[in-house]
């Protein structure tokens, strides 16, 4: 079952004051992961399985899975550019 993303109006300012690329490397990410997110991320601190580490190119993101309502809310962004 595909995820659904949830967005904070903060991140998604930050998000678009992003350069192009990098905006494209996150609209990517996310949107691989929406299918499965533990498998197109990596555990943030201890694996519990909910609080993740999402990559790509120059965007790291922070992103809370939510198993049970099927959504993937980012937390963080950060931009290394």
């Amino acid at each position: 079952m595909t995820y659904r993303l949830r967005l904070d109006p903060t991140v998604h300012a930050i998000y678009t004051a992003l350069p192009e690329p990098a905006r494209r490397d996150m609209a990517v990410l996310l949107l691989d992961s929406l299918d499965d997110p533990l498998a197109h991320s990596t555990p943030y601190g201890e694996d519990d399985g909910i609080l993740r580490t999402l990559a790509l190119g120059s965007i790291t993101l922070a992103a809370l899975i939510g198993h049970d309502t099927k959504t993937i809310t980012v937390l963080q962004i950060s931009y290394l550019g």
